[in-house]
């Protein structure tokens, strides 16, 4: 029997997955939580062969938890539950190694189909989520939220803690010149003019790296 883990804050939405989950008798749930600070402590402890993780947690990035748990538990599979549609929250999922990347609205035979092709050691992306990254790659343009590099994704990080481009380059050990570079081509991929609008961009729209 398959051991499942789920991590969701909304209460409403993790019942009714936990209730559909158990309708299946290859699936046991062995572990419902409502957030990363809730069930870290277990980790060690859990004994599960898949892992479903909201990426927008209350306080937390899903896809954080996803990496812990990848890290952790490298034998655990890791699907990714979300009701961001955006090619930004996709890739990153991606990037992270996670083994499934689902859509919240769903249908439940499609969500059963997904968990099993993962247990199997397939990589699953609901319909929805498939269609638009073959659009996206098809069309060669994100619509949504851009695609940032690890790299620029780690100068933002800095960034967003107030460094200079020089404090900056000294932690990632390249010159001042390609930090400068790093940061025109995000500024330039979000379409903004300076650091403090890049920083009020993403503190609007909540954006995690």
């Amino acid at each position: 029997m398959v051991k499942l883990i789920v991590i969701d804050d909304h209460a409403l939405f993790r019942i009714g997955l936990v209730s559909i989950l158990k309708k299946d008798p290859r699936f046991n749930v062995v572990g419902e939580f409502s957030s990363f600070s809730a069930v870290r402590s277990h980790v060690p402890d859990l004994n599960a062969h898949l892992v479903l993780i909201d990426i927008s947690l209350d306080k937390e990035s899903g896809l954080d938890v996803a990496k812990y748990f990848k890290d952790k538990k490298p034998g655990v599979k890791v699907v990714i539950l979300s009701s961001h549609k955006e090619e930004f929250y996709i890739v990153n999922a991606m990037e992270a190694g996670i083994d499934g990347y689902i859509h919240k609205d769903v249908e439940s035979e499609e969500l059963i189909l997904g968990l099993h092709k993962v247990l199997q050691g397939e990589k699953f992306y609901s319909l929805e989520i498939s269609n638009l990254l073959v659009s996206s790659l098809y069309k060669k343009s994100y619509r949504g939220l851009p695609f940032l590099t690890s790299k620029e994704k780690e100068v933002v990080k800095y960034l967003i803690e107030g460094c200079s481009s020089k404090e900056i380059a000294a932690r990632m050990e390249v010159s001042p010149r390609t930090i400068e570079t790093h940061r025109a081509n995000v500024l330039g991929k979000f379409d903004l003019k300076n650091t403090t609008e890049l920083v009020a961009k993403i503190a609007e729209q909540k954006i995690r790296f």
